[in-house]
């Protein structure tokens, strides 16, 4: 055998155990070695226990390999009328270890921590039994999100973030049609029955170009078909067919909510047009500056003041039209403005939807960047009794990346949390992100990553080692993730929850005063 033979004894003691028990063989306080019968299972991910006299150690399986006592090719070579002696070719299995449990006496478990030893040679490893995994319960938190896989079985231990980190910022990675849409569903759902309940930490912002997480798509539901909670709730849309649903309010912004600094994200100024933009924070009042420029009195002054040459002073003047013809939801300054009711449900602690079907995708990024400043200049100022906040940012390479031209949101990744503001990072491009932000975020959902790239990165930067799990990483399913977060003792295997059936589940049994069921899409 390459690597450990094993003599006759120790073959014989193997083939002795009892049903899916086997040995420990190797190797060292970094990875466990044992080997099961070539016709047995053992999946990436699966936990393993090897018990050791006064201690439990938990392993988990990293691969998988052929193995045999046999050398060159001797799995094409006849040995008498047979090609192999079935004692000689078994399944080697690598776990990586996750931590020990002690055991008194009398068998009762103490509190699980990291091993700093090995288990003795040969002690008996068995498939890891549900009670064994019952210290897991402690140590979640209150936002559900799915149940505690192991291998390709589901526990009855349920994946539960912790609150209290948010504002220490979240990615969650995947490539497409992996499950990313519907994770932030079951994470909003939770976070609107903890709302209901009175046991919100922090207020939850997202912003939806696609129309997805109001309603649901063709074939799913949205947060309004979560009727028991929808008092913690709050959306404000641009679509008008979705006015006067429960919790919903048209988005409107006013002229006077705008700086000058929120529409250099709408287009590639050039250099003369920048400072122009910058001499208008000086030249003009910040609440009527639109007004103002846009009247010709305000031309001459920016012209004159500023020093600005007539001819940029109209394409700036013609930007600025375009963006409010594009944006409907900019009225005149004498109008009010969502921005203080998005602010107000961030901080009692509501999931609060803006949703922006139809914009472009600059369109988007104006208006995220302009309420996160919002919410930043709010965070700013001590407030008791204030929930913290988590702003969610939908293809976060555009915002994050090395190259981003939005200083705002690498401003909330490096300063956020002494405030109390978190951002949680969807992307399939991970690599896109800048390293030192990246490594800012810590809690990683990640649902399943093709490329090596993509996949080191997110290793590099998470505060819990994920190097051992790239071969899992790359074998997740649909639904599936590994969560690296604060508070629970190494990266768990989760299931995520399907959003429908975890709706159904959260809902009362009593019936419910008030309803809304939407109409199809």
């Amino acid at each position: 055998m390459k690597g450990i033979d094993l003599s006759s004894t120790e073959r014989i003691a193997l083939k002795s155990m009892p049903g899916n028990a086997y040995k420990i063989l190797a190797k060292d306080v970094r990875s466990y070695e044992f080997v099961i019968p070539y016709y047995e299972k053992a999946d990436v991910g699966e936990i393993f226990t090897v018990e050791d006299r006064d201690m439990l150690f938990l392993a988990r399986v990293v691969n998988v390999q052929h193995d045999s006592n046999y050398d060159g090719r001797w799995d094409t070579t006849i040995k008498g009328t047979e090609l192999y002696d079935e004692e000689q070719v078994f399944n080697r299995v690598i776990a990586e270890p996750l931590g020990c449990i002690p055991r008194d006496s009398i068998g009762r478990r103490g509190a699980f921590r990291k091993a700093k030893t090995i288990p003795t040679k040969f002690s008996r490893v068995k498939r890891t039994e549900a009670d064994e995994l019952d210290f897991l319960k402690d140590a979640m938190g209150d936002i559900e999100v799915g149940v505690l896989r192991n291998g390709s079985r589901d526990t009855d231990v349920n994946v539960a973030l912790h609150s209290t980190v948010m504002d220490h910022h979240m990615g969650v990675f995947a490539t497409t049609g992996m499950g990313k849409s519907n994770f932030m569903k079951v994470f909003a759902a939770s976070c609107m029955k903890l709302a209901s309940e009175n046991r919100s930490e922090f207020g939850l912002l997202i912003v939806d170009p696609h129309g997805e997480y109001l309603r649901g798509g063709k074939n799913g539901k949205g947060l309004l078909h979560l009727t028991p909670y929808l008092s913690s709730l709050k959306c404000y849309s641009t679509e008008p067919r979705n006015y006067g649903l429960p919790e919903v309010s048209e988005l409107t912004i006013s002229r006077k909510d705008i700086l000058p600094e929120d529409v250099k994200v709408l287009h590639d100024w050039t250099g003369a047009q920048m400072d122009a933009l910058e001499s208008i924070e000086r030249i003009f009042e910040e609440g009527c500056w639109i007004d103002e420029i846009l009247d010709e009195k305000g031309r001459e002054m920016l012209t004159e003041k500023a020093n600005v040459s007539e001819k940029t002073v109209d394409v700036l003047i013609r930007k600025l039209e375009n963006i409010l013809s594009r944006n409907k939801y900019i009225r005149s300054s004498g109008k009010p403005s969502s921005i203080p009711g998005i602010i107000e449900g961030i901080k009692s602690g509501k999931v609060v939807l803006i949703d922006i079907p139809n914009l472009s995708e600059s369109s988007e990024l104006f208006l995220l960047s302009l309420i996160s400043r919002r919410i930043m200049e709010e965070y700013r100022n001590e407030e008791e009794g204030r929930k913290k906040c988590m702003i969610v940012i939908e293809e976060a390479q555009r915002v994050l990346g090395s190259d981003s031209r939005i200083a705002r949101f690498e401003e909330i990744a490096r300063e956020g949390r002494k405030f109390g503001v978190g951002l949680c990072a969807i992307t399939q491009q991970p690599k896109l992100i800048d390293r030192e932000l990246l490594s800012q975020f810590n809690t990683m959902v990640v649902m399943g990553l093709a490329d090596r790239n993509d996949r080191a990165r997110v290793e590099e930067s998470a505060k819990q080692d994920l190097s051992s799990l790239d071969v899992e990483i790359q074998t997740l399913e649909k639904g599936e993730a590994i969560i690296s977060t604060l508070n629970i003792p190494f990266p768990i295997p989760a299931r995520i929850h399907r959003y429908e059936d975890y709706i159904e589940r959260l809902r009362p049994s009593a019936p419910v005063r008030r309803s809304f069921r939407p109409t199809p899409d």
